[in-house]
């Protein structure tokens, strides 16, 4: 069997299961820290964690209620350095809660 014929099938499979919102989210838990510390610098990391994405819009629990904010505050700055990213996964804005 062909790869491509997997991929396909795979694919379809997915789609049917519903499972693609968890996928894509599964990609974002993988690559926040790097986005974080790419956008953000060192100092955001393993503050905070994607943790839900709905209709378009990601939530990102904080470790507490200043880093909530702080990271609330950056949001633009997250979506515009990260265009191509949160584009692909379907991100229109952040919700960060504590």
């Amino acid at each position: 069997m062909s790869w491509v014929l997997i991929k396909k099938i795979l694919s379809k499979k997915i789609k049917s299961l519903n499972l693609e919102g968890a996928m894509k989210l599964d990609r974002l838990q993988q690559d926040w820290d790097k986005i974080l510390s790419v956008s953000l610098g060192k100092n955001y990391l393993k503050r905070s964690k994607p943790i839900k994405l709905k209709n378009k819009v990601l939530f990102v629990a904080c470790h507490n209620s200043v880093w909530a904010n702080e990271l609330r505050l950056k949001e633009k700055i997250l979506i515009e350095k990260n265009q191509y990213k949160f584009k692909e996964i379907g991100i229109e804005s952040i919700k960060f809660i504590s």
